[in-house]
């Protein structure tokens, strides 16, 4: 009964040959697409041999073939590959996968003859002689040690041990081979082998370097990397006269192999008869399957030294890529620099508030990424004690020209490796700590000012009301043509301009409780803008609105927001001669968005809201210095020939009530930009009133 051999692979005409070159043997084909292979795995017919064509794939697809080996119909049914001579590492992909035998393409005809022939006695049948192969044969001995090398092949790269597997490899091509000598030369030169292992162990007792430049068939194998198989030696052959003079025998046959690994020559098998009996071409395949061992062994050795050097420089990568990522996500900066005063390390944190690139800032000199002053003040702290009470201070300008106050410390280092001293910096951005700070302590000033002005206003009241009360009892007493009751009417109209000032005071040192509601803005502005319309008219100021078309609802009082817009208007009104503009620019901010404006980064902290509308009211007028920026908020504080100073003071405490934010940013002659943040309702949460 003939053999059936399935054909796997992606299309029937890439078998020609195989078929062909099987053709007078008593086989059956059957052929089937791998990717099939699990659809129609109750079709397939029974075989005693898989010949897998695995040229068309990429190393990726070789998966698709693990359905053989899970379908129990395959599962000890021989198979032989078909692959390419490069790259190797996807033969051993396939040993892996349990593919018993592999034959490089192109191949010769008999190769392949020979190759199915043992696999199918493997499986217990011959085309020759199905029915009635005897139990034991040479051959299946051969197919048996061959299955054991890779069994220990395939256990790991790292339990193999590399000497012993070579040692093992070639006792069974001197056994199998019927050799009386086998040698394994090393090619560490082009010029010289080196003798490695020989078979038998008592046959030598020194190392031995072959030169090569005068036996052709020896550079043949190196330099061509071509094998080469002689019976019936001529005496005058250059290799066996070599050998019958060191080695005192008559070699009569030879085969001599190259391993080849990535297109060199690693090493040279000699395998040697000096009997009547010729190599024959089974033995010349035995010695060239058993071979694919000694490249195998020599490509996993090197792949082990490249395995083991990866591995160490991928765990000193994950531990510094490990730790990397660790003090970049520190929230302050650390700066590593040597006793020279030259950047060694820096953390992202680090390289944005010295507002440099971390690679580009290695190596360089502090004073170049640092002013001198700023160095001078660092390495003046270097000797002082961690433990002082307030941590040293410097002023820094990031890539925004922006001032920031950064704190640091010093601490000497020495690096254990190499011995090399040096100092740690660490940076801490405290801007807004400093913010917040000033703002509680405005808030505690403005607080204990309320009170004092809440009792000055209540005992100035009393007396001021009994003046007035005298005042207007001297005028009901005077004639209306006395002179005296000008008098008289000015002193009414001081106590009237005292009480005036009292109620202000009072309405700052107790402002009204805000109801606050959900309200929308939009008529908040209506208003705003009917109550200025006059007064802009009247200084020739045009007003420019830039307002969101979708506005969420702020959750203020609208009468108090109302108050602090006309305030905030009349500000940037008496602030423009004539002839200028006031821009009021109204938008929603979300969290993310709150998160990156530098005057809501430390309200955020403060656990406030997270969702705002931004008012920005910006003029073109005479701006305020740098200095009296930082007083606008005190009561009392003016800079104008008229009024009490309280107008801002009163604003700023209305919209701390309302759990809003103020700030101002101005410019001599250039004008002044107001920022008010207002709390709102988040976007698409449902409020319930």
């Amino acid at each position: 009964m003939p053999s059936t051999i399935l054909l796997l692979g992606k299309a029937e005409k890439n078998f020609q040959y195989v078929q062909k070159s099987l053709h007078e043997q008593s086989y059956r084909f059957h052929f089937i697409a791998a990717d099939k292979i699990a659809q129609e795995a109750e079709q397939l017919p029974d075989a005693e041999l898989i010949i897998i064509d695995t040229l068309p794939y990429d190393e990726a697809e070789f998966g698709q073939f693990y359905a053989l080996q899970e379908n129990p119909r395959y599962a000890h049914v021989p198979t032989l590959a078909l692959v390419d001579e490069n790259p190797p590492r996807l033969r051993y992909r396939l040993v892996n996968m349990g593919i018993h035998d592999y034959l490089t393409v192109p191949f010769h005809r008999l190769d392949l003859e020979v190759r199915c022939r043992n696999l199918l006695r493997l499986n217990g049948r011959s085309a020759a002689d199905p029915e009635t192969l005897p139990a034991r044969t040479p051959a299946i001995h051969a197919l048996q040690s061959l299955q054991q090398l890779y069994r220990e092949m395939n256990q790991s790269i790292f339990q193999l041990d590399r000497n012993s597997f070579i040692k093992s490899v070639l006792a069974q091509i001197h056994q199998f081979s019927k050799a009386q000598i086998t040698f394994l030369f090393d090619v560490r030169e082009e010029q010289f082998l080196h003798l490695q292992h020989f078979l038998p162990a008592q046959l030598l007792s020194d190392e031995w370097r072959l030169d090569i430049s005068d036996i052709p068939l020896l550079t043949k194998a190196v330099r061509l990397r071509e094998p080469t198989i002689l019976n019936n030696i001529s005496a005058d052959n250059p290799f066996v006269t070599q050998l019958n003079a060191y080695l005192n025998v008559k070699i009569r046959s030879f085969i001599i192999y190259p391993v080849v690994i990535q297109n060199h020559t690693r090493a040279v098998l000699c395998v040697l008869k000096s009997d009547q009996e010729k190599f024959s071409e089974l033995h010349y395949l035995l010695v060239e399957n058993f071979a694919h061992f000694l490249v195998h062994a020599h490509f996993l050795s090197h792949l082990r030294k490249e395995t083991e050097n990866q591995y160490d420089n991928q765990v000193w990568q994950f531990y510094f890529e490990y730790l990397d990522q660790v003090v970049n996500q520190l929230s302050f900066g650390i700066l590593v620099i040597s006793k020279e005063l030259r950047v060694k390390y820096l953390n992202e944190n680090a390289a944005s508030l010295l507002s440099v690139s971390s690679k580009e800032a290695l190596y360089k000199p502090l004073t170049e990424i640092m002013s001198e002053a700023a160095v001078t003040a660092v390495m003046k702290s270097a000797g002082e004690s961690p433990l002082t009470f307030e941590r040293p201070e410097l002023e820094l300008v990031d890539r925004n020209q922006k001032k920031r106050l950064v704190g640091f410390s010093v601490q000497e280092f020495t690096d254990q490796m190499s011995g090399e001293e040096g100092y740690i910096i660490s940076l801490k951005d405290i801007t807004f700590t400093k913010e917040i700070q000033e703002e509680m302590r405005r808030v505690d000033r403005l607080a204990s000012l309320g009170v004092m002005a809440s009792g000055i206003a209540h005992e100035i009241r009393n007396p001021l009301a009994g003046i007035k009360a005298m005042a207007q009892t001297f005028e009901e007493e005077l004639q209306p043509d006395d002179p005296k009751n000008e008098y008289v009417k000015r002193i009414v109209r001081l106590v009237n301009r005292l009480d005036d000032l009292l109620r202000t005071l009072f309405s700052y040192a107790k402002p009204p409780k805000p109801n606050r509601q959900y309200c929308n803005l939009d008529e908040v502005l209506r208003d705003v803008f009917s109550l200025m319309r006059q007064k802009l008219r009247e200084h020739n100021i045009k007003l420019i609105k830039l307002i969101h078309p979708e506005l969420p609802r702020a959750f203020v009082d609208p009468g108090q927001i109302q108050q602090v817009l006309v305030n905030l208007f009349l500000n940037s009104v008496e602030a423009i001669n004539k002839n200028g503009e006031i821009v009021i620019s109204i938008q929603p901010v979300g969290e993310k968005e709150a998160a990156s404006k530098p005057f809501l980064s430390p309200y955020l902290m403060l656990g406030k809201a997270k969702f705002f509308i931004e008012i920005q009211i910006r003029d073109n007028g005479c701006g305020i210095s740098e200095e009296n920026l930082k007083h606008i908020f005190n009561p009392f504080f003016t800079t104008k020939t008229f009024g009490t100073g309280l107008g801002l003071s009163i604003v700023y405490q209305i919209i701390k009530e309302n759990e809003g934010l103020i700030n101002y940013e101005s410019e001599v002659d250039q004008g002044t930009t107001c920022y008010l943040y207002l709390p709102a309702e988040q976007p698409g949460a449902m409020i319930l009133e």
